[in-house]
């Protein structure tokens, strides 16, 4: 889409010669410099809010003490109980189910054959 805008004789002067320089158009520099103006400037992001907005609920001495442990499990015990519990559960489910799968084919395998069946294998 085209915009005009107007610009001081020395700004003009000093794209014109970046863009001769590396080979492009005034228009290219103009949209790179406004994209990381843009980025520069950008608003934070939901994840920025989330943790700026976890750090002011934190008191004083932990939001410190929460900047030098950065990347340790020191910050989410609780994170890690959940964590260690859902590992416990699956575990027993996978066992439950393990044990339930063995019963069944045990059963089958000394299920004797019913009549219809023992008939049509003979």
């Amino acid at each position: 889409m085209p915009v005009s805008l107007r610009l001081p004789i020395e700004i003009e002067q000093q794209i014109t010669g970046f863009a001769a320089r590396l080979g492009l158009t005034k228009s290219a520099v103009i949209v790179r410099s406004i994209e990381e103006f843009l980025a520069h400037h950008a608003q934070p992001s939901s994840l920025e809010i989330y943790e700026v907005a976890m750090q002011a609920l934190l008191p004083k001495s932990a939001a410190s003490d929460a900047v030098a442990k950065q990347g340790t499990n020191e910050l989410r015990p609780h994170k890690l109980k959940v964590r260690a519990t859902i590992v416990r559960k699956h575990a027993e489910r996978t066992g439950r189910a393990l044990t339930a799968a063995h019963a069944e084919q045990s059963r089958s395998t000394q299920r004797p054959k019913s009549k219809r069946a023992a008939a049509k294998s003979q």
